[in-house]
């Protein structure tokens, strides 16, 4: 072997080294396989293999037949094993705002570990960010601290989101909720019952930067992609009253809101305007959509709820398994 090429695999066999030594893995974790060393690393995949190889003879891995590369179970190469106590929930600070998704979820997790009698304590993101070592983090719209877990390859549970496809997902669980299924359920529903003639139909988002908003609009537009879109920009009642009478005219066969609150801001406008509203499905089957008599595509919450705590309890009794991904599928409630 040239000996440009020796140092090289030398360089990489010592990061593998490194990483196996640091916080990233615990016992029991997957490591990298040969083809993702390749991958990373820029080597051929026979020399990945011989690395992986080589560490495995040094005992600081173990390759199962058709499993993959994984720490030793009974201790990591330190030396030592990180055991969790408790769980700490990062939150949104809208997660304060009564009746909101957060404020909702927040409440049914406290419900779940309490009933499973595991300590937990939230911390909000405009509070000094503290991650305890013993406690296991789990995470709701809390993108700064998320990002040093991902960076060190911690473990961690995503709530109402998803890991990025690769590496991430090996170690990041998540439950989340089919939200372009919902939206198409909406678009089909709207189209069932609408007139004959010209139709006009229109879809209020959310914030534009986030995902569950998007995949709410893709999956009403995959049915009826001549939908006119609204950017309310947020989540809440007041954001939807900003563009709530220019939605109206462009939907008037129907309008889809991606969440509850932006619907009620619709039936606001036209109570304060004496308009016929428009028929009108939101999304979350929040409590307001119960008060409203409000057509809404409804997150399974029970479901959810026991995903969520099911990983936490998992985790906490030492399962340092590949991560896995919850997804929930919602259903239409009709209304009204």
């Amino acid at each position: 072997m040239p000996r440009k090429q020796s140092q090289r695999v030398s360089d990489v066999k010592q990061q593998l080294e490194e990483r196996l030594r640091g916080s990233r893995y615990q016992p029991g974790d997957r490591f990298l396989s040969a083809r993702e060393v390749a991958t990373e690393f820029s080597v051929s995949y026979q020399t990945a293999h011989r690395l992986l190889s080589t560490l495995c003879d040094a005992g600081l891995v173990e390759r199962r037949s058709a499993s993959g590369t994984y720490l030793p179970g009974g201790g990591d190469p330190s030396g030592t094993k990180v055991s969790y106590e408790s769980v700490q929930l990062f939150f949104d600070v809208r997660a304060r705002r009564a009746g909101s998704f957060g404020a909702r979820l927040l409440e049914g997790l406290g419900q779940h570990l309490r009933r499973d009698r595991i300590s937990w304590e939230v911390v909000w993101t405009d509070s000094p960010e503290i991650m305890m070592p013993h406690a296991f983090p789990v995470f709701w719209q809390d993108g700064k601290t998320l990002a040093r877990c991902q960076a060190e390859g911690h473990p961690a549970l995503l709530l109402n989101e998803r890991p990025a496809p690769g590496l991430e997902a090996t170690f990041l669980d998540s439950v989340s909720i089919d939200d372009y299924f919902g939206g198409v359920c909406a678009a089909q529903y709207l189209r069932q019952r609408s007139g004959q003639g010209k139709i006009t139909f229109a879809v209020i988002t959310g914030p534009a930067d986030d995902p569950r908003s998007r995949a709410r609009e893709e999956g009403f537009r995959s049915v009826l992609p001549e939908a006119a879109v609204f950017a309310a920009g947020g989540w809440f009642r007041e954001d939807g009253l900003r563009i709530a009478g220019e939605a109206i005219k462009r939907g008037a066969d129907g309008l889809f809101c991606c969440n509850d609150r932006l619907a009620e801001a619709v039936v606001f406008h036209c109570g304060a305007h004496h308009k016929l509203c428009p028929p009108l499905v939101g999304f979350d089957n929040a409590p307001v959509s119960q008060t409203l008599n409000l057509t809404t595509v409804a997150i399974p919450w029970d479901e959810f709820l026991s995903d969520a705590a099911r990983v936490m309890r998992t985790r906490l009794s030492g399962d340092r398994s590949a991560a896995r991904q919850h997804i929930v599928t919602p259903s239409l409630v009709v209304r009204g």
